[in-house]
């Protein structure tokens, strides 16, 4: 009898994982069939869509006025912050009738867009589909500690996969970055340059060969981890990239 349980429960985490990874795959296949794309280049020609902005939520603003769909996007900075999405849900939605209807999007973008939620209030949106995080060796080791207590990851030598929220997130750093296939969003956060300088990142991201049609670089105002040093190391990196900053 405890063999037969055993087997079932078996079976049943095989049957579990197989279609979280079926789920996972049908809604990347779906999102890259539907994506909009600007036009594209690599990131020495680039030729369309690249900004300066001072927060992270009006990273997200340029990506909602471009229309884009269905996206990944590459998030370079210093650290991958993370927060209970259902701390954010209202009270409400839980509460005998009459019932109030919300659109969980559209509230999380009105209510609850700041430099923690944005890529994810991104992924609700249905702006990104696909996360790849460019960071510090020490916070992909800190992450890859944070994945094992999950259900779905995969560690290598060359970063961390995770699923949450339906959304793939592939953890990685500069010296291992490899070309997404696709063209991403760019996003650069000045906080990154705390341990890495402009020249270094360039340099990586030339080599990779990636193609990109929507450049943001941000100056991360108010993150505690950014001074004068790193937002002048940004617009040293802006040059680099062609992007008109001043000071």
């Amino acid at each position: 009898m405890q063999q037969l349980t055993a087997r079932t429960t078996f079976v049943t985490i095989g049957i579990v994982l197989l279609c979280a990874s079926a789920v996972l795959y049908v809604t990347d296949r779906y999102g890259a069939a539907n994506r909009v794309v600007a036009v594209v280049a690599p990131l020495q020609s680039l030729t369309g869509s690249k900004q300066l902005v001072e927060n992270p939520s009006d990273a997200y603003r340029v990506w909602k006025s471009a229309g884009f769909t269905g996206r990944t996007v590459l998030f370079i900075s210093d650290r991958w912050e993370s927060f209970d999405p259902g701390e954010l849900i209202p009270a409400q939605l839980f509460r005998a009738y009459p019932l109030q209807l919300y659109n969980t999007a559209k509230l999380l973008e009105d209510d609850h867009l700041n430099g923690t939620t944005f890529v994810y209030v991104a992924s609700m949106n249905k702006i990104i589909r696909t996360i790849v995080a460019l960071l510090p060796e020490d916070e992909v080791k800190r992450l890859a500690d944070t994945a094992r207590k999950s259900k779905f990851y995969k560690i290598s030598d060359r970063g961390v996969w995770l699923s949450r929220q339906g959304v793939s997130r592939w953890y990685t750093t500069g010296s291992k970055f490899s070309r997404v296939e696709e063209p991403v969003l760019l996003y650069v956060g000045a906080s990154y340059f705390k341990k890495y300088e402009p020249s270094e990142l360039y340099r990586q991201l030339i080599q990779s060969g990636q193609r990109t049609d929507c450049l943001i670089l941000c100056n991360e105002r108010g993150k505690d981890t950014v001074t004068p040093r790193e937002i002048a190391k940004l617009a040293e990196f802006g040059r680099l990239v062609g992007v008109a900053v001043g000071g």
